[in-house]
């Protein structure tokens, strides 16, 4: 069988490569791209092959992943310590090798959810109605506000505009029949039914 569990993570470091085999001193700051777009990649337009972003997260037990995909605009304001979600897939109930992995939620991002990958395989609303239903958005809210040492100040100020503890919206209109957390899964990898 295949089995799928959430990867709930925060942004260890983000980057820029030319190629997904770049080492260490291969990578560019995000901010140096500053003002980029998909539409006048250089590197694209050079080699034929567009910049791709690195992204290295962390879970809370220390489990680390690093994913690739095309540059995006979208991504210039992912951080260092934003919070992560995405699903993982593995023909083993242990998780020893993934069989698949979906695109990555950046749920703290500033505007709203930015979401990392080169395909959407997630229905991105269903997704975040699940996440709200099983608490697991509100226990990364609360993180947020918990850890302020991966923030800068400017950031947080941000951070505190778009995720507003009185807000219920993002609670809004849930059906329960998205529900997919097994009652009593503990720890920030949470398995799926």
């Amino acid at each position: 069988g295949l089995y799928g569990a959430y990867y709930v993570s925060r942004v260890e470091d983000v980057c820029v490569v030319d190629d997904v085999l770049a080492v260490e001193g291969e990578e560019y700051d995000l901010e140096e791209f500053e003002g980029y777009s998909m539409e006048k990649d250089e590197l694209e337009s050079v080699v034929g092959s567009p910049w791709k972003l690195r992204l290295r997260l962390a879970d809370e037990e220390g489990r680390g992943m690093q994913i690739h995909c095309r540059m995006s605009e979208d991504y210039l304001d992912i951080r260092k310590g934003m919070n992560v979600v995405g699903i993982l897939l593995s023909t083993s109930r242990e998780f020893v090798k993934l069989a698949a992995m979906t695109d990555f939620c950046v749920l703290d991002a500033v505007g709203g959810p930015v979401w990392v990958g080169d395909y959407p395989y997630l229905d991105k609303d269903k997704f975040l109605r699940t996440l709200g239903e099983n608490g697991i958005a509100d226990s990364l809210v609360d993180i947020i506000y918990d850890d302020n040492d991966y923030y800068e100040e400017e950031e947080e100020e941000e951070e505190e505009e778009f995720y507003d503890d009185d807000d219920d919206s993002r609670d809004d209109d849930y059906d329960s029949d998205d529900n997919n957390l097994e009652e009593g899964d503990t720890g920030m990898l949470q398995k799926l039914k």
